[in-house]
């Protein structure tokens, strides 16, 4: 927004009343939270107000989770879900208990059965467990959780067992202790028998935590022959440190940031969920918001439910440990993210992500170029010089996006001789060659016209042919072209008139031609020269 009204220089009153010194990009987020801090429960208008954001960000954090599109760390689908978190812990204090149970726990365990990354889990898990402190009658929606039969996530039942290592903060405001305690022992000592290796490790870390809790060491004697069951178990855990990797792995997650220094009710504040979570996750640098800004930006409420600084210093000390919490379930080999890495970019919150339409206003806002909905599909083309061509010419031309089979061309030396850095300015996806069918017909209910580049019997003279403004280029193979189960969702075929004697042009050339031609008939005669 402050880019748009800045081009309109002295003849917008806007920029002549108030000066725009501060570029931060995150003083519009800083200014946001602020407001949120600000609304007060009591009055109805503003509980009215933190209800509905809350549902929104719930449904937000739910169509991520349930959508096709790839889900990498730091991608645009992680930051939005890791931010929907963040705002929800912001507020959780401030809404109303029946709002709470009866509108958002069951929203918060169905988010726990989600892949999600490390960082997003942790604030998960952090809410439900602060769900659970403030409604302790709730329990049962814990218990009900290690029931359900979640066959694509299986190891998604580490988040509920990450909950139940905290069961000390919940223990004391509970009723029928000892039922409820027995009922934790034997949830984690069921699970310790799982085939998959991380949920034994979570169930014997909640195992171990539920049996040393100082209030119910009376307890132990009621458990009867189960008493030798745990004991074995436990003892299980401390001999696998002398088995190498698994003696590792047990070291690690108990010493993790969430199994040790972390306190639920201690460390709510804003520096633990906008610095300290975020830093501790391993979450991109500039997702981070330094307790300074909340401080420097604006004038910050102050609120005793939810101090600015942690009191106790231990978790803002820690570093990053080597035990990174991972769900990735139980997908088809097609189905699985993609793990990309993270590239740095000429300007923060720029990632290389599955929504085109967020960085294409972006680069026409920064750089006030014109941009089109022209997508350029690529995935069914192997070579790097070719895609690396393709890029320089998509992003000189304005294209709205580049689709590969695998981002991790990008890195690949041949492809960025040809790119010459344009992939750091052009939105690219990635979609496996398998995955090409449910993509085309995605973007044909979203109103595109699928235009195959290919010499056939109906094929239209490019000359000829006049672009619809949403269009899609599927581009062949350099050597088979577009396999026949693709043709089918072709709206039509363009193919280049040749005078010469050699059959076709290379793949490259012909999406540039055709990508120019798309360029001349909607962005008008005279497009902004390519910058050298």
């Amino acid at each position: 927004v402050q880019s748009y009204v800045e081009q309109f220089g002295d003849t917008c009153a806007a920029n002549t009343a108030v000066s725009s010194d501060n570029r931060d990009d995150q003083f519009p987020r800083v200014c946001a939270l602020a407001f949120l801090c600000r609304l007060n429960p009591s009055n109805r208008l503003h509980q009215r107000l933190m209800e509905e954001l809350v549902q929104r960000l719930l449904r937000k954090d739910a169509e991520i989770s349930k959508s096709k599109v790839r889900y990498y760390s730091n991608s645009i689908q992680h930051r939005v879900k890791n931010r929907v978190w963040q705002t929800l812990l912001l507020l959780l204090h401030k809404l109303r208990l029946e709002f709470v149970s009866d509108c958002v726990l069951s929203h918060v365990c169905e988010a726990g059965f989600c892949s999600n990354q490390a960082s997003v889990k942790y604030l998960i898990e952090w809410t439900l467990i602060l769900i659970l402190h403030l409604n302790p009658s709730r329990i049962q929606n814990l218990w009900n959780c290690f029931s359900l039969e979640h066959e694509k996530t299986r190891t998604s039942i580490c988040t509920f067992f990450s909950v139940l290592v905290h069961l000390n903060v919940l223990f004391p405001k509970l009723q029928d202790k000892e039922v409820q305690w027995r009922r934790a022992v034997e949830v984690s000592l069921q699970w310790c028998f799982n085939h998959n290796f991380s949920v034994r490790l979570y169930a014997l870390l909640a195992l171990k935590r539920v049996w040393e809790l100082e209030d119910a060491r009376a307890l132990e004697e009621n458990l009867g022959g189960l008493t030798t069951v745990v004991q074995a178990c436990l003892q299980q855990a401390e001999a696998m440190q002398n088995t190498g990797n698994a003696m590792k792995n047990w070291s690690r997650i108990q010493e993790h940031f969430f199994f040790s220094a972390f306190h639920p009710i201690r460390d709510y504040s804003i520096e633990t969920i906008f610095q300290t979570f975020p830093s501790l996750s391993e979450l991109s640098e500039d997702e981070w918001l330094p307790l300074w800004k909340f401080e420097s930006f604006v004038v910050f409420p102050m609120c005793a439910a939810l101090p600015l600084k942690n009191r106790v210093r231990d978790l803002c000390e820690l570093q990053p440990g080597d035990w990174i919490q991972q769900d990735k379930g139980v997908l088809e080999q097609d189905e699985r993210w993609a793990e990309v890495q993270k590239k740095i970019t000429p300007w923060k919150l720029s990632v290389q992500e599955q929504e085109p339409e967020l960085m294409a206003q972006q680069r026409a806002a920064r750089l006030g170029k014109l941009t089109s909905n022209l997508l350029v599909v690529a995935s069914l083309i192997d070579k790097p010089t070719n895609l690396g061509g393709l890029c320089r010419t998509c992003e000189i031309f304005g294209a709205k996006a580049l689709v590969l089979d695998s981002l991790r061309h990008i890195n690949d030396k041949q492809f960025q001789a040809l790119s010459v850095s344009s992939e750091l300015w052009l939105p690219m996806l990635e979609v496996k060659p398998a995955e090409l069918s449910d993509y085309l017909q995605l973007k044909k209910r979203e109103g595109y016209w699928v235009i195959g580049v290919e010499q056939t019997s109906n094929s239209q003279s490019l000359q000829d042919y006049t672009f619809p403004e949403r269009s899609l280029l599927l581009l062949g193979n350099e050597r088979e072209g577009i396999p026949a189960n693709l043709l089918q969702l072709v709206d039509v075929c363009v193919e280049i008139p040749q005078n010469g004697v050699t059959r076709s042009l290379n793949v490259h050339v012909s999406a540039a031609l055709l990508v120019w031609e798309y360029t001349r008939q909607h962005l008008g005669q005279n497009p902004a020269a390519p910058r050298c």
